[in-house]
């Protein structure tokens, strides 16, 4: 069957005209925002459109050169950042059993009746974006979700999210203290979804463990952590024990479209929380996709490189060469940058207080078992 396309003023709106036209089994397949409204392109045939319809371009400018099937590549794993204690793991077993054996891989419900979802982690994560896609994913299934904010603290962070509600059709509730949390709460209908969008919490600051039992005290919600890709393996693992301690057993992984190296979040994920989302595009319709063992297998098995019309330059005779053969080759023809005097320079140990990251790999392997799976 033929693609067709619906404008309206709210997604909503747009959602009834394809019901209305295609039917209940009607394939939304991906959503716009226009200066008149909502675009949304439809099928009646999942699986016809599922042919016809290449899957939803990434913002990220870097595509994926497969190293290794099967087996993972120490060389590769090193060069994503993941500690040995973890690349001894994963060399034990086939890419998605060894990731299967080493975390866990769940997925949100939004049965009717669940407990609210809320979304916690430091601030810029991601979290109002990526409470904006679960939203957006629900409406266009014809679930009407309840979003509440408690982000008072951002500049613009109540206006950033309430743009995307008033897309959805739907309303956003602003609850500045735990009384009007709960007044909140108050007006779910019908056991529908709750998302919560959190305020930006310091890891490192002590009264943040009591922020986030209060929270969960006084919403019963499940806490997710966001946590983007890239960040330094060490502090990461850092700020997921922190949650970790405060109840937080799930996690989505933000801006893997705009990371190479992904290690930091599969040590997060070594420490004890569920891997459920990964951000892939700047998109809000389609932006987040389930994180699976072979979806997770299939980015750490890669090197990612700048596309050959940017940053990837040909060797003399014709052969691609990626960027850091560039740089190498170069090296001897130009004094070297400032960000190659800083990676030559060696680190000093770590001083602080908080505890090693085998210590924290340790605490998690015993804990395994324990580990409350999404439900």
């Amino acid at each position: 069957m033929k693609l067709r396309t619906f404008t309206g003023p709210s997604i909503q709106d747009a959602v009834r005209q394809v019901r209305a036209a295609l039917g209940e089994a009607a394939l939304i397949l991906s959503e716009r925002v226009t200066p008149t409204g909502v675009e949304l392109i439809a099928a009646a045939d999942p699986s016809s459109a599922q042919q016809t319809v290449p899957p939803p371009k990434s913002s990220s400018s870097i595509v994926e050169r497969p190293v290794t099937e099967g087996m993972f590549d120490r060389e590769t794993l090193v060069w994503h950042r993941i500690p040995d204690v973890l690349i001894d793991e994963l060399l034990a077993d086939p890419c998605s059993v060894a990731l299967s054996r080493l975390v866990s891989f769940g997925s949100f419900s939004f049965a009717p009746g669940k407990s609210p979802l809320a979304l916690v982690g430091p601030a810029g994560s991601g979290k109002t974006l990526s409470v904006a896609r679960l939203a957006s994913r629900l409406v266009l299934s014809g679930i009407t979700p309840l979003v509440i904010t408690t982000d008072r603290e951002k500049g613009g962070g109540i206006e950033q999210l309430a743009v995307h509600t008033r897309r959805l059709g739907i309303p956003l509730i602003a609850a500045h203290d735990t009384r009007t949390l709960k007044r909140a709460l108050s007006q779910r209908q019908n056991g529908q979804p709750v998302l919560i969008d959190t305020a930006a919490v310091d890891p490192y600051d002590p009264e943040t463990h009591a922020v986030l039992l209060e929270l969960v005290a006084a919403t019963r919600a499940q806490l997710c952590l966001t946590l983007p890709a890239a960040h330094d393996t060490e502090e990461t693992a850092d700020i997921a024990e922190v949650f970790c301690k405060a109840n937080t057993h799930m996690m989505i992984a933000t801006r893997l479209d705009q990371a190479r190296r992904i290690g930091n979040i599969l040590t997060a994920a070594a420490c004890g929380l569920v891997l459920t989302e990964a951000g892939i595009s700047d998109a809000v319709a389609g932006g987040l996709v389930r994180l699976t063992p072979q979806r997770l297998a299939q980015r750490l098995s890669c090197r990612l490189t700048f596309p050959e019309n940017s940053a990837e330059s040909t060797s003399s005779n014709g052969t691609p060469v990626s960027i850091e053969t560039s740089l190498a080759s170069s090296s001897s023809s130009r004094p070297p940058s400032p960000v190659q005097k800083l990676t030559s320079v060696a680190h000093p140990p770590r001083t602080d207080t908080f505890p090693s990251f085998a210590t924290t790999i340790a605490r998690a392997n015993v804990a395994e078992s324990k580990a409350m799976p999404v439900t």
